[in-house]
């Protein structure tokens, strides 16, 4: 894999991001070939590490989370404590070797190590310094926290979530986090492109909620416009594509009606399928499918206003017709017929049902050190001129110290002895567990 030329190639980043959404910036890196050094000490390591393990697991240690895995594919690992003078001497060296820093703390955190972006062009002047946090490195709320759920409160999205007449619901999963750390990759490939033309470095301030912002939609659009909420009484409309207004809105101006998750055949939590009718084209060729019943041929429902206002009807015919079909059964023979259908998918049923994925090879097998060969989220593009694969890499604690000091940084046996006496680097033979004994360190 490393023999075979991709985007990134030649490209080394010293990452200290942690969590989910600089290590989503930092693995889409490493997909496009950068070679990916992922900066940590023991005592207080990316809490991803101890956040997930595989069920029945009993030997919890800080390399086989599988969660962790799969969001630091590709990655190598140095243990070096930053805290320390000779430590953070290591890490200039390494910034003068690199190319791209990136980091996913508060906004003060580097500038308190001395390294702030002025230090490093000093260190580097064509580095890419690229940062993800709640608010920017700039504003007044620059210096305060987030997470991926008060950061989607800050910007909006949260807002748009919950059922009607009742307080926000927000999102289950930090969406924001993996949207930021896509944003920051973009942001990457930027400044690289543009030191390829000018040799010039760059700073690259990622804001979380100003991410949020390209997620919110017409809501933004409509406070600017209008000075209407996007929530009333009736609005959200569950999986209803409704407007500010309560009437239901589509494509093109035409109303989308029917447009909705129907119960499929089955009693599981997820035996849905979503129908989505965007014009009477389509209209007619569910009428088609459906086989021209009675109820839909009434020429009242032949535009797409009035199918809107009677889509509570539409949607108990339609769910009755749902419920004698498995809901592969009824998207597959929606399809057939022009009709937009889907699934509605589970995370085991992407993995070993869905054909598309599999052909496209979305899930990647690999063999991981501790967590043996799985399956791993691989990358949504193609091209034929570039290999996009992961590798079968994870920055296991310490196993690349050596070659990072040794052959990146070209420190001697003896150099590396001294550093480790010091208690700079992490100690040969320690436990990687999270409840090893802080006090050795």
């Amino acid at each position: 894999m490393e023999n075979r030329k991709r985007p990134l190639t030649g490209v080394r980043v010293v990452d200290f991001s942690w969590s989910v959404a600089g290590p989503t910036m930092t693995r889409y890196l490493a997909s496009l070939g950068a070679e990916v050094i992922k900066v940590e000490w023991p005592t207080n390591p990316d809490p991803m590490r101890s956040a997930m393990y595989l069920r029945d697991e009993t030997d919890k240690t800080l390399n086989n989370g599988p969660f962790f895995a799969n969001l630091n594919v590709g990655k190598k690992s140095l243990t070096i404590n930053v805290r320390s003078e000779e430590g953070l001497a290591v890490i200039r060296d390494l910034i003068r070797e690199s190319d791209v820093v990136a980091e996913s703390f508060s906004a003060s955190v580097l500038e308190r190590w001395g390294l702030g972006y002025g230090e490093l062009k000093k260190l580097n002047p064509s580095v890419v310094y690229v940062s993800v946090s709640g608010f920017g490195h700039t504003g007044p709320h620059k210096n305060k926290n987030t997470w991926g759920p008060t950061a989607q409160a800050m910007s909006g999205t949260t807002f748009m979530s919950g059922k009607p007449g009742a307080p926000p619901a927000g999102w289950g999963w930090s969406y924001l986090d993996v949207a930021s750390g896509y944003m920051g990759a973009v942001g990457v490939l930027t400044a690289l492109s543009r030191r390829q033309r000018t040799g010039e470095g760059a700073r690259v301030d990622m804001s979380q909620v100003e991410v949020g912002i390209s997620l919110v939609g017409t809501a933004l659009l409509q406070a600017a416009m209008t000075d209407r909420s996007l929530r009333n009484e009736s609005i959200p409309g569950g999986n209803r594509s409704v407007s500010p207004d309560g009437e239901v809105v589509g494509f093109r101006g035409d109303t989308a009606s029917p447009s909705n998750v129907y119960r499929s055949r089955g009693d599981g939590p997820n035996d849905y399928c979503a129908v989505s009718i965007l014009n009477d084209n389509q209209w007619g060729s569910l009428k088609k499918a459906l086989g021209n019943p009675e109820w839909a041929e009434r020429m009242v429902l032949d535009t797409a206003e009035n199918r809107a206002a009677h889509q509570d009807e539409i949607d108990t015919h339609l769910g009755n017709w749902m419920r004698s079909y498995d809901k592969y059964e009824a998207m597959y023979h929606l399809q057939q017929h022009g009709v937009p259908a889907g699934a509605v998918q589970t995370g085991r049923d992407r993995v070993e049902h869905d054909p598309q994925l599999r052909h496209r090879k979305i899930f990647t097998s690999l063999q991981h050190p501790h967590l043996g060969t799985q399956l791993f989220e691989g990358v949504p593009f193609r091209s034929p001129s570039s290999d996009y694969a992961l590798e079968s890499r994870w920055p296991v604690l310490g196993n690349d110290t050596e070659y990072v000091l040794a052959d990146v940084l070209g420190y001697s046996a003896d150099q590396i002895s001294q550093l480790r006496d010091a208690h700079v680097l992490w100690p040969e033979g320690m436990p990687a567990n999270p409840a090893v004994e802080r006090s050795l360190w």
